[in-house]
């Protein structure tokens, strides 16, 4: 019988894998391969920048705080988001963990205007209430922006913003004992509302910090 260390060892690969997957995908789609090798490009970072950010059409969610969170929401300011779920036991606390440091690290070199916000998108709104999600936001950084919606709409939002989340159930009885394997990357969207760029896994703080700033530097929006 396989012990937690094999079966974490095992998430992490089928996490991997869905992120190259994902990233694949992506490339692909926007036709972007040369974005992250060719060396004449402006931007270098370790994901995908998009010379043509993609439009996104309007959605509806409610934040930690039970405000409304919309395409609006998105606009005049720069964002980063990151789609996971509060029981996830090892990618998603170290991918908060990770957005907090970059965030320290930002904000004595940045005006308040050019601060990212940060919002993390629940892939489990079955067990991700609001009042969870809000304790979850806190433990991490309290300027940090938690959202669901019901999974109709959750579903949706990761097709169009090209998330791939997966339930699987554990060895634990109950519907309720599963988890989630879903793509990590982190989307940047630009003052307009439009994807600018995938930030990849595994995300170190400092790579966040030069990559972000090497986008704010080249941004004509």
């Amino acid at each position: 019988m396989p012990n937690s260390a094999t079966k974490k060892n095992s998430r992490m690969t089928t996490i991997i894998i869905i992120d190259v997957l994902i990233l694949a995908a992506i490339i692909f789609y926007f036709g972007a391969f040369h974005h992250h090798h060719d060396a004449s490009q402006p931007v270098k970072i370790e994901g995908i920048y998009l010379d043509k950010p993609q439009v996104i059409n309007d959605f509806q969610l409610t934040t930690h705080q039970g405000k409304l969170f919309n395409k609006e929401s998105l606009k005049g300011h720069w964002t980063m988001m990151f789609f996971g779920f509060t029981n996830c036991p090892m990618v998603c606390p170290t991918t908060m963990a990770s957005l907090n440091k970059m965030y320290q690290l930002l904000q004595p070199t940045l005006s308040v205007d050019k601060m990212p916000q940060i919002v993390f998108v629940s892939v489990d709104p079955d067990r991700d209430t609001q009042e969870r999600i809000s304790d979850y936001m806190n433990s991490f950084n309290a300027n940090f922006i938690g959202v669901r919606a019901e999974m109709p709409e959750t579903i949706a939002l990761e097709k169009q913003f090209h998330i791939a989340a997966a339930k699987m159930q554990t060895d634990d009885q109950g519907e309720n004992h599963y988890t989630i394997n879903h793509s990590s990357e982190i989307l940047l969207i630009n003052p307009e509302a439009k994807i600018q760029a995938y930030l990849s896994f595994p995300h170190k703080p400092e790579q966040m910090v030069k990559d972000y700033q090497s986008i704010l530097a080249t941004y004509k929006g």
